[in-house]
């Protein structure tokens, strides 16, 4: 198994991600906002998926009461994460602005679809600052804790 970006959590920013390029494609203000939610974006989830999402996929074993031979990566991960922690959320931030610019530029374009994206997203963030960043943080932790470090 190893320690992939779990497939729900994957499939989640695929989704996510297809519905901003339909929005890029879209003419005017609209598609410029979807383009620059793209542009902070790109940085932002290569980060998260290597620091945030992929020590998840050990969740599993952990929880069974296994020892992944990934632990030690893990920690590395984990303090890595406490580290880029900050300018992710800062990212956050920022495409939370561009999120609700989105958002007024469907709604005066009548493209509800968008509106809907931008809540979905805005969501997304939220649920990532409050579960899945610490979760990934609390498994580092937990993984030191086991090796003895």
């Amino acid at each position: 198994m190893g320690m992939q970006v779990p497939v729900s959590l994957k499939s989640g920013h695929e989704a996510i991600q297809a519905g901003l390029k339909r929005a890029m494609a879209e003419p005017g203000v609209l598609g410029e906002n979807a383009r620059t939610i793209a542009r902070i974006m790109s940085g932002h989830m290569l980060r998260e998926e290597k620091f945030a999402l992929r020590p998840l996929g050990l969740l599993k074993a952990l929880a069974r009461g296994e020892t992944p031979a990934e632990l030690a990566e893990m920690v590395k991960l984990a303090q890595a994460l406490r580290i880029e922690m900050p300018q992710m959320i800062d990212e956050h931030r920022q495409i939370a602005e561009a999120l609700h610019l989105l958002a007024s530029s469907a709604e005066a374009a009548g493209k509800p679809e968008y509106v809907a994206l931008a809540e979905e997203m805005l969501l997304h963030a939220h649920i990532e600052e409050d579960v899945l960043y610490p979760a990934a943080v609390l498994i580092g932790k937990y993984a030191a804790l086991i090796r003895g470090d």
